[in-house]
């Protein structure tokens, strides 16, 4: 794993509706600018705020509350215009937050440990459907570690004190990385998600990198490279949808999702545009 130091320095005037592109399948800020109409779902313990103002960029779903036995989703449609195949890869972004083990002993929760967690992927329509609420939360989704059928998801296991990184593919776990030596995933700070797809010829390879501290003293932390997802076959690729959900349990955590897109590869500045957007959108909130 590699840490590198992000220069707090952006040249180039965007936000995060800037990232936009023909490329792109979903762009959603939570601030009216979705491309791509969405649910949520509660299938457990207290409903999602759905969509809830006083994030450091706007707007925000908050996907878990400081309460008991939560089970929330959010699914996103289908873009037929910008799903199925993308034989040159895939790289997905988003950005997170959860509350920490503080929080959690105020509101009562157990433990000593804020818990469990968010899970976030890419989810064949052909299993969970093109549109609504169909998602993988019916009888209760373990969403901090969502190895779920016909999906590629990446969890943020924090129960029990840990911090780890999951990578998951068609059912079955191809990857993990304890990384509580150097980032706190539950620490009330926003941190950003980037999970790319490259082909190998039938096959594919992911690599999984968080920006710690989107708009803080950011670094940028190199979790998992090149793990191998056996029959994920780009090239012949069938539709695909976003879901992210996260739970509770007897202990408690406050799960926030924000700056979702997906891209297909290549996109000349995908990768810049996705570390960059969210410290600049942050820059043009401080001058208004």
């Amino acid at each position: 794993m590699k840490t590198q130091i992000l220069p707090l320095l952006c040249t180039v005037a965007i936000t995060f509706v800037g990232v936009q592109s023909s490329n792109a399948m979903i762009i959603e800020d939570f601030d009216g600018h979705s491309t791509t109409p969405y649910a949520f779902t509660n299938s457990g313990g207290a409903a999602p705020e759905v969509v809830t103002d006083g994030g450091p960029t706007g707007n925000y779903a908050r996907l878990t509350s400081l309460t008991g036995s939560n089970n929330n989703s959010i699914a996103f449609d289908e873009e037929p215009s910008m799903t199925g195949p993308a034989p040159a890869g895939l790289r997905m972004a988003f950005d997170f937050s959860m509350s920490d083990d503080a929080a959690n002993a105020e509101a009562g929760g157990c433990c000593g440990s804020a818990a469990d967690g968010l899970g976030v992927g890419l989810y064949s329509t052909s299993v969970y459907g093109t549109t609504g609420p169909n998602n993988p939360a019916a009888g209760g989704a373990v969403w901090e570690r969502p190895a779920h059928p016909g999906a590629l998801t990446i969890g943020l296991d924090i129960f029990q004190n840990i911090d780890v990184v999951n990578l998951n593919w068609d059912g079955t776990q191809i990857g993990e990385a304890d990384v509580q030596s150097f980032l706190d995933l539950n620490n009330n700070t926003l941190h950003r998600a980037i999970v790319t797809v490259l082909p190998n010829d039938s096959d594919a390879s992911v690599s999984v990198q968080i920006l710690e501290d989107v708009h803080g003293n950011t670094k940028i932390h190199d979790i998992m490279s090149d793990v191998q997802a056996a029959g994920l076959d780009l090239a012949n690729l069938g539709g695909y949808r976003f879901i992210a959900g996260g739970r509770t349990g007897g202990a408690f955590v406050d799960g926030r999702l924000d700056n979702i897109s997906v891209f297909a590869v290549p996109e000349p500045s995908s990768l810049t545009l996705i570390i960059f957007a969210g410290l600049a959108l942050l820059g043009v909130r401080r001058r208004k």
